[in-house]
């Protein structure tokens, strides 16, 4: 195996009789770290470009800002419902706690005004009703077969595909068919999907994920988008990104991962 470690990440310790030894800590990307990479998307450095880093910068830390916010509406209401059943009760919850942490967090209140009507905007929406079976929120996710990592916003359970997983995004502009957006999207569910079944899969019973999508909460209508994944469709996207994370790794000098 042609072995050439990077020096800036060998970590000494010290090991049988005190003697030295040495570890190689490699580096473990997030998914949206892989698909910027190597998914360029040349339409996000014109607009930097024409715009100016420091005036990109403060859109891209108010539209955080303002996404951060609806996230925590939307999680504190499904955990909520989870666990009492009651909408009303999990729709007051969210409005008592998501504004006090946030603040807490330095969002800026017309932020947590913006995230609270995008919260609003998904909780009068069609799919409200796909969280009767919710799973978790927020859950970690890693492959210890590709090096990855990232985080879900929601898994839950469906009838006809069974279990499922979704991100949430909020945007200005409907995604359109075919556009980078939608790719970098569907390869991201492809990593998402992926990466929850490598971590289970040394269980007696693999766990498989059949539906994965992006739900995406306009600011400027009443549109709720669901960009979405499933069957042969899904698989591709699966197998898509794994490759994808390979060609991650050996950009990055670690391809000796999956030498034999």
């Amino acid at each position: 195996m042609d072995f050439k470690p990077d020096l800036k990440n060998i970590k000494w310790i010290r090991g049988w009789r005190n003697m030295p030894e040495a570890y190689v800590r490699i580096k473990t990307p997030g998914v949206t770290t892989i698909l910027n990479d190597m998914i360029p998307n040349p339409e996000i450095d014109e607009w930097i470009k024409a715009v100016g880093k420091e005036k990109a910068d403060q859109i891209t830390q108010a539209s955080h800002d303002r996404g951060t916010a609806m996230h925590l509406f939307i999680e504190i209401f499904l955990k909520k419902l989870k666990e009492t059943g009651d909408p009303s009760a999990s729709l007051k919850e969210a409005q008592i706690q998501a504004p006090p942490q946030l603040e807490k967090e330095n969002i800026p209140s017309w932020k947590i005004d913006e995230g609270r009507n995008l919260f609003f905007k998904f909780y009068y929406s069609d799919y409200i009703s796909d969280y009767s079976k919710l799973i978790g929120t927020e859950l970690d996710i890693y492959s210890p077969e590709l090096f990855y990592r990232g985080k879900i916003d929601w898994t839950f359970q469906t009838n006809e595909n069974g279990l499922a997983v979704r991100d949430f995004k909020s945007g200005s502009k409907p995604i359109e068919k075919g556009s980078r957006k939608e790719l970098g999207y569907k390869y991201q569910l492809g990593a998402y999907a992926g990466g929850v079944e490598d971590m289970y899969r040394s269980n007696k019973n693999d766990v498989k994920v059949g539906y994965a999508s992006i739900v995406n909460v306009s600011t400027k209508s009443e549109i709720v988008q669901n960009v979405e994944c499933k069957g042969d469709e899904l698989e591709e996207y699966k197998s898509k990104f794994r490759e994808l994370a390979k060609e991650w790794h050996i950009k990055n000098g670690q391809g000796f991962l999956f030498q034999s």
